[in-house]
């Protein structure tokens, strides 16, 4: 019997049994895990559990259905993806102008719009069914809708058709290919600025699963022209299959003259050979001072 189907046929009370302990040894432990803890726990929770998270990240409301990894480490810890968390609350300020480029059902896009109010968060996801979580998610939080729009089309280097393929292998995550799948319409980011007229970005914050240099290479305009920091996602394994690697998206930025930072303290700068950590953050020295950033 798999993983999978040994959590289906538990019992329903004895699932949620199981899922408080998993939620009280991760919570336990994180205090010597620097808070890190959850992510590939959620994986070993019984599938389809509901919750309501009044907590998240402080104060913030969340719905959770254990299907979907991201939500069910929501549940376990507290928190999704603590060093994005922290880099988000580390350097936005109130007023701030914020993409979230796949912003899956809104963990990071809550975070973000906490910081911003005044601001704006522009939350980016074409799944529908990821996108309608997202949505449900902001329902919860109404001080914060005003600081969010969310934004249907996926973003890319040209204006073409893409499709959308869910991975069945860790359900709520996807990313767009040639062929199969759920068209959904791509632009280039400076195009969608310019629809949109938005004069003004602070940070980009990019995690689409290996396209994050097709779509810096639509968003050229607004890279020169506003320098906006950069949080984007590099793991090799979701570079194993593009035209492009780690190294060449690092070349591109640094065209542009930014520096390639870690973007955990002391957000030392990372080799273009590597090690390659999980994120990268990209600084253009106009903003390393307001950062805080040594140089």
């Amino acid at each position: 019997m798999s993983l999978a189907d040994s959590q289906t046929a538990m019992p329903k009370g004895l699932s949620r049994v199981f899922s408080r302990l998993l939620q009280l040894i991760v919570r336990g432990l994180m205090p010597f895990t620097d808070n890190r803890g959850g992510g590939k726990v959620a994986l070993y929770l019984p599938k389809g559990q509901v919750y309501r998270v009044n907590n998240y990240c402080g104060n913030l409301h969340f719905n959770v259905d254990t299907t979907y990894p991201i939500e069910g480490t929501i549940w376990l810890s507290g928190v999704y993806d603590i060093r994005t968390t922290r880099f988000l609350q580390r350097f936005l300020q109130p007023g701030d102008i914020v993409l979230d480029v796949g912003a899956n059902c809104g963990a990071l896009t809550l975070v973000a719009a906490q910081q911003v109010t005044p601001g704006k968060v522009y939350a980016f996801e074409p799944a529908p069914d990821i996108r309608a979580r997202l949505h449900a998610n902001l329902a919860l939080n109404p001080a914060l809708q005003p600081q969010v729009e969310i934004v249907s089309v996926a973003l890319g280097s040209t204006q073409r058709q893409l499709f959308y393929q869910a991975d069945r292998g860790c359900e709520g995550n996807g990313r767009l290919a040639e062929t199969s799948g759920l068209p959904v319409e791509v632009m280039p980011l400076d195009d969608w600025l310019e629809q949109a007229a938005i004069a003004r970005i602070d940070l980009i914050k990019i995690d689409t699963e290996g396209m994050e240099f097709d779509i810096l290479r639509g968003a050229q305009r607004a890279i020169a022209q506003y320098h906006p920091t950069l949080h984007f996602e590099t793991l090799p394994a979701f570079f194993a299959t593009t035209p492009y690697t780690i190294q060449s998206l690092y070349e591109f930025l640094a065209g542009f003259g930014y520096q390639i930072r870690n973007p955990e303290p002391p957000y030392a700068p990372i080799p273009f050979t590597g090690p390659y950590p999980p994120n990268s953050a990209a600084i253009h020295p106009s903003r390393l001072q307001q950062l805080k950033i040594p140089f």
